[in-house]
């Protein structure tokens, strides 16, 4: 019995047998045309899956340089350590040149979700300290300018106060040095504070909005902090217009990204504030002069090829230059800035174009005269490009008239030619060597002065990245 049911299994087993041998015999072999064929027509497949993907590679990095460029325009920066990173742009390695986001506004209601500073810190803020240091040699031979000097330690705190607002307090410890007569060096320390404001960046319709202190939307050099020039000194059209450290007033700012049909970047920004904020400037008449002024500023952002961005900005300042309404001055600009990198080596090799132009009309007080209305023109241009990772080479031009005729003679100006190396050290470590030609005529006697200006910038903690490397 148990031999009849192993027959039985065996049979079971081997029966298919005979047929899955007939039906192999009966199938023909492939030929190999048919294989090469398959092969071809998977590889063909194949490349256009890789083609695509290439594509879609390309355009996502278009689109990352992008953001990275528009990130870099932001009129409040995220705060990111100092550490290394690769170099975005001046600072730049900034700004280039700083957009806020890429396209028109878009109407929406406050978002409780985001935060240029990151909610995620909640109430912890980002601080970072950054001090700058210089010495100046001078053909002068006047002992406030040949001499070393602690130009300023800034202290800078910034933090998330809610998911739709972000606060800035930064306050700066400075040197003074002046030479109010001979032989007669005057030296005071200064604690100042240069900004604290809070920013409601989500409001609805693309607007945002600033109340406190904070450096003004004139132009493209004045919202740099002197830490962040893109050479040691500030321009001389920006001294002599806006204030030796520049226009930074009380009051209230609200930008404005205008929606329009060609998808561009246009951001127009208002503000209202006090009649004080530029040091030296007759522009702005002081702490006497009656409130409010008014500054004005239209941006519009686009790339240019693959790796390059431009720039343009038009400004309006509008004040009273002294107690009495009746004396008021007006200052019209336009501000261009370019910015290349090569897109083989982005982080090695870049180039940085930017000029201003001013245009003033601003009454001053003779003692002799009285009340006369002054027309002065200023501008600048530099171009920087960047030799290496870490190394810059630039030169400035420099023009300008003064605003206030009380001081100078109506056809004195002022000019300098300005050539400079940038070498950053380490991430949050920059020495730079600037050698200055300048040709000044007060009252009509040229008087030619050779300066050589060294800066060395470092930092300690969090710091917010500027335009395009001015530093890092």
């Amino acid at each position: 019995m148990r031999t009849t049911f192993l027959a039985v299994i065996t049979t079971a087993l081997l029966s298919p047998a005979p047929v899955l041998a007939q039906a192999a015999q009966d199938t023909p072999p492939p030929t190999q045309d048919n294989t090469l064929q398959n092969i071809l027509d998977e590889l063909t497949q194949l490349r256009g899956r890789v083609e695509s993907l290439e594509q879609q590679h390309e355009a996502d990095q278009k689109r990352i340089r992008q953001l990275e460029e528009q990130q870099k325009q932001q009129s409040v920066l995220p705060i990111q350590p100092a550490s290394p990173q690769p170099e975005s742009s001046p600072a730049t390695s900034v700004p280039p040149i700083s957009p806020q986001m890429a396209g028109p506004a878009q109407p929406a209601l406050l978002n409780f979700g985001a935060t240029t500073l990151g909610w995620s810190n909640k109430l912890n803020p980002a601080i970072g300290v950054t001090f700058d240091m210089g010495a100046m040699l001078s053909s002068s031979g006047d002992d406030d300018r040949n001499r070393f000097n602690f130009r300023e330690a800034e202290l800078d705190i910034r933090a998330a106060v809610s998911p739709f607002a972000d606060a800035v307090f930064i306050a700066t410890f400075g040197e003074d040095i002046a030479n109010p007569g001979t032989n007669n060096i005057d030296i005071s320390r200064e604690v100042d504070i240069e900004e604290g404001y809070i920013n409601f960046h989500t409001l609805p319709f693309g607007l945002s909005l600033k109340a406190g202190k904070f450096r003004n939307a004139f132009g493209a050099n004045n919202r740099l902090h002197t830490h962040a020039l893109p050479q040691v000194d500030r321009p001389l059209a920006v001294q002599a217009f806006l204030g030796d450290e520049g226009l930074q007033t009380t009051g209230a700012s609200i930008s404005w990204l205008v929606p329009n049909p060609f998808d561009q970047y246009i951001e127009l920004t208002a503000e209202i504030v006090n009649a004080d904020g530029g040091q030296g400037s007759p522009i702005l008449g002081g702490a006497n002069a009656s409130n409010p002024a008014v500054v004005g500023h239209l941006k519009w952002f686009t790339e240019v090829g693959e790796t390059g961005s431009l720039q343009i900005g038009g400004s309006y300042l509008f004040s009273a230059t002294s107690g009495m309404q009746d004396d008021n001055g007006n200052l019209f600009g336009a501000d261009i800035t370019y910015h290349w990198q090569n897109p083989n080596n982005p982080d090695i090799h870049s180039l940085l174009v930017q000029g201003e132009l001013f245009y003033g009309k601003n009454d001053t007080i003779s003692p002799l005269l009285g009340t006369l209305r002054n027309e002065s023109l200023g501008a600048y241009i530099f171009g920087e490009y960047q030799l290496g990772k870490n190394l810059f080479a630039g030169a400035r031009f420099d023009y300008t008239q003064f605003p206030s005729s009380e001081e100078r003679g109506p056809d004195d100006h002022d000019l300098a030619i300005s050539p400079y190396v940038s070498w950053y050290l380490a991430e949050n470590v920059r020495l730079r060597i600037q050698y200055q030609e300048r040709f000044a005529r007060i009252y009509g006697d040229t008087t030619p002065e050779a300066n050589l200006l060294i800066g060395l910038t470092f930092s300690i903690g969090a710091h917010a990245p500027h335009a395009f490397g001015a530093f890092r």
